[in-house]
């Protein structure tokens, strides 16, 4: 009711904000925020908070503030217990607190000066957001941290909880002697206290940042040192996993960041410290919390990292301190703005890799991920503008999206390419300082860059930014008397789609068949509209012609008339991997949209893969062929009869071993080969070779076969093995050998992959009330995924009605991530017009589902429908 009203008089004004107060909801809508901007500003907080190991921590947070108009007043605060309230000198005996608010009186609300204090006591969360604690397997010591994006730092003080309401923060924090005590500054003191096992941390007061990105983290981490200049940079992780820990590329990421950054945006980096604190049982990949930056431990290998690896360890380290000028000293005013901070991060991780890193083949992994990500999202019907409306803190957790990272970065890559990257750095620079220590919209962005640039900025955002759909493209080329003819076709198919003006790159090869070389030339074009011609000057006609050569443009390449043989002529003798990754892609896509076969590309990724020299087009080429979830060839197999299904997958490993055995010793390739192993493992034969490599009855020379390889065997033979005796012992002896929380959880993805009903049963019952389970969010959600394998669906198939009640009976104040896990994991995905059914009749049924797992159910039915499409292509090779 509250989203539909229209404010048109005061008396309707007091009616709304009566309704709301009394029957108040725990997400923050964008009109109680605008409502609450418009009431308080010049905010500090002071903030005392007593830590133990126990299930819940004390404090007291004394708020000041400057009220602007004298009205009721929402501050917010989650599931937590008040012991006092004071407010403007007055004890509040009776007030008002339900569903994560604490409604403060207006008539005690002065225009000027206010203070409200309260005293309050809060449980530890288990579910990632908050104020987290973690009890280590290991060595049963403590950790605790804090995760605040997009609307949790409510969840551990009372606040107002909104990013446009920026705020100052004063710290003390009593702890354990034995921990320490991060935060947003470094402390100016640590003293006893009357207890003799605790210390007294006190933190200066911070600039003026917003609560998502204020932070709190404790326990006895290990830490290294180091500094950049004057800024002390400083590496955290927990005690038992320090020894995985290589500090060195940790603190070269970060200084050939600070390096670029600093130079590039032209403002000294604005904090006094750079603290990355290294979490276990993290949401997300990595958050920019002021100074303090937490990353999950999934960064932390316990083998030799890959190239790949490091390579994404930089990424991540990048993207996280863009956000420090781009986010956290210019932040968003409301969730509609996420993308300002994520795409830009997400574009500047990459330029800062391009620019100032070993990592030259950044945009080759751009496009790789970030761009096939946003190309996914977009072609969903959950697909929405990059500027997003967004009405509530519930619907922007489901803002974190490929468009707001992949589509969004991709849209900035553009525009670069557009008005040039000199134009592009004066913008951002003019930007950064106007808007430094306050908020901004998409308008105050634009406005710098049409400046600097002399650039249209209004139509480019109307097009790019504030309309949804991406466009697609057919070419056609006729060439004669060495004059090529191009005419390029542009369609928005879609709803609210429309069609663009766009900057690409047209690239040209020229074939020497008799000794099996190329040449290459490339040429930039303007398209706009729905038709685009043009006429080139050559010294010969080309053999092949393809779009977006260096993936400047968004948009999806339609495939007409291509020559096969062509194609792979380029593919076995092209040098440049970018251009061959974009052909391969292109290729792939042609499976997806049902044009051709998984057989057909197989033929072709295994022929070319003997010959490819570049590791990353090999890994993408496993992806594609060997991997055991999404779509690939060997998931399709399960469209098969079991005997031709064993048949192909066995073929497939006899390809994976003959490659192995040809790999580099102790490369990054012979791992990647080993993972297409165990994904690809079926038959009996298949399943006792993982059985002899865990033996050590068979050994690949050079390739180790650390504890998370052996872990991943152990879950993929327990998710085939019926007879239980053999594979029970083995994980029994894993759980001795690895007590470490990765270990525990790996232990309980194996009990939950058996193919028994029982053991689906007891884990499901598990995760249907993860409040009252022993187990944390995070342990839950690898149980989750580890439950249902492609090749489980007859037993999955007995708990849809017990998928489908659940979802029923979740709540919108249940946590985000845990929600959109479970909607994810157990989404029945069996690729049949039933399945499909099933899926929309719920959908449609239930229209006030949970912001996160409506979009996951809308995505899966999405996903049936191009499952079943792509599946009928194969029909005829399924029936022979």
């Amino acid at each position: 009711m509250k989203q539909t009203f229209t404010i048109l008089t005061f008396g309707i004004l007091f009616l709304f904000q009566h309704c709301r107060f009394t029957t108040p909801n725990y997400h923050l809508t964008l009109q109680e925020a605008e409502y609450r901007y418009e009431t308080i500003e010049n905010i500090k907080y002071n903030l005392e908070i007593r830590l133990t190991s126990k299930d819940s921590f004390t404090g007291k947070v004394d708020i000041q503030f400057v009220g602007k108009k004298i009205r009721d007043l929402r501050l917010d605060y989650f599931q937590g217990e008040i012991k006092s309230i004071v407010f403007n000198d007055e004890a509040l005996s009776q007030f008002e607190y339900k569903n994560g608010q604490i409604q403060l009186p207006s008539n005690r609300l002065m225009i000027g000066n206010n203070k409200v204090s309260v005293i309050f006591e809060t449980p530890f969360a288990k579910t990632g957001n908050g104020l987290h604690k973690f009890v280590d397997p290991d060595d049963k010591e403590t950790y605790i941290y804090s995760q605040f994006e997009a609307f949790h730092a409510n969840k551990m003080f009372p606040c107002f909880d909104q990013p446009d309401l920026k705020a100052t923060f004063h710290l003390q924090v009593s702890a354990p002697k034995n921990w320490k005590v991060i935060s947003t500054t470094l402390p100016t003191s640590q003293s006893k206290t009357e207890n003799p096992d605790e210390v007294l941390y006190k933190f200066p007061e911070s600039k003026k940042i917003s609560t998502y990105v204020f932070s709190l983290h404790a326990g006895p981490y290990q830490v290294w040192e180091d500094k950049y200049e004057s800024i002390p940079l400083r590496l955290f992780v927990r005690k038992s996993l320090a020894k995985y820990v290589e500090p060195k590329d940790w603190f070269t990421f970060t200084k050939e960041g600070f390096a670029f950054f600093n130079s590039y945006f032209g403002i000294p980096y604005p904090f006094e410290k750079y603290d990355q604190i290294i979490v276990p049982e993290f949401n997300f990949g990595a958050m920019e919390n002021v100074a303090a930056v937490t990353f999950s431990e999934r960064f932390v290998s316990r083998s030799t990292m890959t190239r790949s690896q490091r390579e994404n360890l930089s990424d991540v380290i990048l993207h996280e301190m863009a956000h420090m000028w781009f986010g956290n000293l210019v932040t968003m005013k409301w969730w509609n703005g996420l993308w300002l901070n994520e795409s830009f991060a997400t574009y500047m991780a990459s330029l800062a890799q391009a620019k100032n890193s070993e990592f030259q083949e950044t945009w080759i992994s751009f496009f790789e991920k970030m761009k096939q990500w946003a190309y996914e999202e977009d072609s969903f019907s959950t697909n929405h503008p990059v500027e997003a409306k967004v009405n509530d803190t519930e619907e922007a957790f489901t803002q974190f999206d490929g468009i707001t990272y992949g589509k969004g970065a991709s849209v900035l890559k553009q525009l670069v390419f557009f008005i040039g990257e000199d134009s592009f750095q004066k913008g951002v620079q003019n930007y950064l300082r106007k808007y430094s220590y306050s908020n901004s919209t998409l308008a105050d962005f634009l406005k710098e860059l049409e400046f600097v640039s002399g650039f249209s900025m209004k139509k480019w955002s109307k097009d790019w930014l504030e309309t949804k759909g991406t466009n697609q493209i057919e070419l056609t080329t006729v060439c004669a008397e060495n004059h090529l003819y191009g005419k390029i076709i542009q369609s928005a198919p879609g709803p609210e789609n429309k069609l663009r003006d766009h900057k690409t790159i047209l690239g040209l090869y020229f074939f020497d068949r008799t000794n099996k070389q190329i040449s290459y030339e490339q040429f930039p074009v303007v398209y706009s509209g729905r038709s685009s011609e043009a006429i080139l000057n050559l010294k010969s006609c080309p053999d092949y012609v393809f779009m977006n050569a260096e993936d400047h443009d968004f948009a999806i390449w339609n495939w007409t008339n291509t020559n096969k043989e062509n194609l792979e002529f380029v593919l076995e003798h092209d040098t440049d991997p970018m251009r061959k990754l974009i052909l391969w892609t292109d290729y792939f896509r042609q499976v997806t949209l049902a044009n051709i076969t998984f057989d057909e590309f197989k033929d072709s990724a295994t022929r070319l893969y003997q010959v490819e020299s570049d590791t990353k087009i090999k890994r993408w080429l496993l992806s594609k062929l060997a991997s055991d979830n999404g779509a690939s060839y060997a998931s399709s197999r399960f469209w098969f009869p079991e005997t031709k299904r064993i048949s192909q997958l066995d073929s497939l490993q006899t390809f994976l071993l003959s490659e192995l055995t040809k790999a580099k010793v102790g490369s990054d390739e012979q791992k990647y080969l080993f993972l297409s192993l165990i994904d690809t493992t079926y038959s009996v034969s298949s399943q006792k070779r993982l059985y002899d490599v865990l033996d050590n009855k068979l050994i690949f020379p050079g390739l180790k076969i650390d504890q998370d390889l052996r872990w991943n065997m152990i879950i993929k033979l327990s998710s085939l093995e019926k007879e239980r005796n053999k594979i029970q012992a083995i994980i029994d002896r894993e759980k001795k050998l690895d007590p470490s929380s990765r270990g525990v959880n790996s232990s309980l993805a194996a009990e939950a992959a058996e193919p028994n009903a029982k053991v689906k049963n007891k884990w499901i019952q598990i995760l249907l009330n993860p409040k009252t389970s022993e187990y944390s969010s995070s342990t839950l959600r690898v149980v989750s995924y580890s439950l249902f394998p492609e090749y489980q669906k007859d037993i999955q198939l007995q708990f849809l009605d017990t998928y489908f009640d659940a979802l029923d009976k979740f709540q919108h104040t249940d946590d985000e991530n845990y929600l959109d896990a479970f909607a994810k994991s157990l989404a029945p995905d069996f690729c049949t017009d039933v399945t499909l059914l099933i899926l929309k009749k719920f959908t449609n049924n239930h229209p006030k589902l949970p912001a996160s797992v409506k979009k996951t159910l809308m995505k899966q039915i999405d996903s049936e429908k191009r499952c079943i499409q792509m599946k009928n292509k194969h029909k005829d090779l399924i029936l022979q």
